[in-house]
C-alpha cells in the first residue's frame, strides 16, 4: 500500500482541524485555571476572559451577550433547546405540539421523539427531492397547540440550506394571531453553517441557534446555544448553578475563548469565501463526472446547498467501501453525519429525499475544507476513480 505523504481531508462536516488563530488564543487562555465561579483573583481572571469570549461571540452574531450559554458542543446545545422549553409545558399537562424535519440532525430527532413518549404530539415534515421543506407543509403543520418548530439551518449530509428567514416567518405570523399568550419557539441548528453563511439573529427572526466549535475550525467541546432574551428554558444539567442556572458545571475558559475567535473568523468575509469554495466544489464535481460513469448528485444544486458539499450516488459501488478504500489512497470522506456512522441502515436523510436503498448504500459525502484547492478536486477525483475501477462490482 502506498504512504501518502500528504493527505487530503475532505470531512469538514463531520469535525474540522484547528486554525491557527484558534490555537494561538488556546495557548493564550491555557495558563488560566481558575474557576469562574470563585472570588479571588485567579477565578476572576478567568471569569473576565469568559465574559469576553460571551461578548463576542454576541458582537460576531447580534446578540445579547445574556442571551449566550457555553455547552459542550452541538448535540448539547440542541438537546437544552428542545428538553429546555418542552419539559416545562409537558410537566403541566399542556397539549404541546412540535414540528421539525425528516432529516434534521439526530441530536435533534431522537430528543423530540423522546418527548413523545411524555405526551409530545410531534410531526416530522416532509422534504423534496432536494431536502427542502416548504412553507406552506410547515403552515399547515401549525396548529394552536403548535409551540416549537426545528429546522436544520444546512443539512449535514446533503448539504441543503433551507430558507430560515422566511420558514421564520411562518412562525411569527401564528404567533401573532394567537390570543391566550401561548408561545412558539422557532429554533435552528446552525452547527454546519458558520463557514457558508451569515448568521445574524435578528435578521433570521429565530429564537433559539445552535452553534458548534468543531464545525468551524474550532475545538471539539464547546458550542454556544443562543436563547432569546424572554425564552422560557429550564436547565438539563443541574449542579452549581453556571450559565444564570440554565446550565450547570465549571465553564472552561479556554474554550470558550477559542469558540469566540473561530466564529469570528467563520463570519470574517463569509459570502466571498462561500463563492469561492462553490466553485472548487462544482470543478470536483466536473472531474469526478469526467473520471466516473453514471455518479449521480443528491441533494440540492446551487446556491441552495452547502458550498462544500457534495453528496454522490455511485452504481455499484458500496459507500462504506469507497470510505475505507479512499482512506487507503489518502483522501478522507465519509458516508454519512459522523454521530450516525454505527447505524448499519441506509441514511434517513437519503431516504426521504426519494432515494433508493440501494443508492443510499452506494454514497459517499465530501465535504471540503475552506482552503481547499483545485490540486486537492483532482486528487480526489483521481483517488475516487481508482477505487471504482478496483471495487465497482459488474
Amino acid at each position: 500500500m502506498k504512504l501518502w505523504r500528504k493527505r487530503v481531508y475532505a470531512d469538514a462536516a463531520a469535525a474540522t482541524p484547528v486554525s491557527r488563530s484558534v490555537r494561538r488564543e488556546m495557548r493564550r487562555l491555557a495558563g488560566l485555571f481558575g474557576n469562574p465561579s470563585a472570588l479571588h483573583a485567579e477565578a476572576q481572571a478567568a471569569k473576565k476572559e469568559l465574559e469576553a469570549a460571551r461578548e463576542k461571540i454576541a458582537s460576531t452574531i447580534g446578540a445579547h451577550a445574556d442571551e449566550l450559554i457555553f455547552t459542550s458542543g452541538g448535540t448539547e446545545g440542541n438537546n437544552l433547546a428542545i428538553f429546555g422549553t418542552l419539559r416545562r409545558l409537558l410537566r403541566v399537562g399542556e397539549d404541546a405540539h412540535a414540528i421539525t424535519t425528516a432529516i434534521e440532525h439526530s441530536s435533534v430527532l431522537e430528543p423530540l421523539r423522546a418527548l413523545e413518549k411524555e405526551g409530545l404530539l410531534l410531526t416530522e415534515l416532509p422534504v423534496d427531492e432536494h431536502g427542502l421543506v416548504s412553507y406552506k407543509s410547515l403552515r399547515e403543520a401549525l396548529t394552536p397547540n403548535t409551540v416549537f418548530v426545528s429546522v436544520q439551518m444546512i443539512n449535514s449530509e446533503v448539504g441543503t440550506i433551507q430558507d430560515i428567514r422566511e420558514l421564520a416567518k411562518e412562525v411569527r405570523h401564528a404567533r401573532k394571531e394567537r390570543d391566550d399568550g401561548k408561545p412558539i419557539y422557532f429554533h435552528t441548528d446552525a452547527s454546519q453553517a458558520s463557514l457558508w453563511l451569515k448568521i445574524g439573529v435578528e435578521q433570521l427572526g429565530i429564537d433559539l441557534l445552535t452553534l458548534d466549535a468543531q464545525k468551524m475550525l474550532g475545538p471539539k467541546g464547546v458550542g454556544v446555544l443562543f436563547v432569546r432574551r424572554g425564552v422560557a428554558l429550564e436547565p438539563h444539567i443541574y449542579g452549581g448553578g453556571q450559565e444564570k442556572g440554565r446550565r450547570s458545571g465549571t465553564e472552561n475558559t479556554m474554550l470558550a475563548g477559542a469558540c469566540a475567535v473561530a466564529l469570528a473568523d467563520a463570519q470574517d468575509d463569509v459570502e466571498a469565501r462561500a463563492e469561492k469554495i462553490a466553485s472548487m466544489r462544482d470543478f470536483l464535481f466536473k472531474q469526478i463526472e469526467k473520471a466516473i460513469l453514471g455518479v449521480r448528485l443528491n441533494g440540492a444544486g446551487g446556491k441552495s446547498r452547502a458550498p462544500n458539499n457534495l453528496n454522490i450516488t455511485i452504481p455499484q459501488l458500496n459507500g462504506d467501501m469507497a470510505v475505507i478504500a479512499l482512506d487507503a489512497q489518502g483522501v478522507a470522506v465519509s458516508t454519512r453525519s459522523a454521530c450516525d456512522t454505527e447505524d448499519e441502515s441506509p441514511s434517513y436523510v437519503l431516504k426521504a429525499l426519494g432515494i433508493s436503498v440501494q443508492n443510499a448504500k452506494n454514497s459517499i459525502r465530501i465535504t471540503v475544507l475552506p482552503g481547499a484547492t483545485k490540486g486537492e478536486a483532482r486528487r480526489i477525483a483521481r483517488a475516487l476513480a481508482r477505487v471504482v475501477a478496483l471495487y465497482r462490482q459488474s
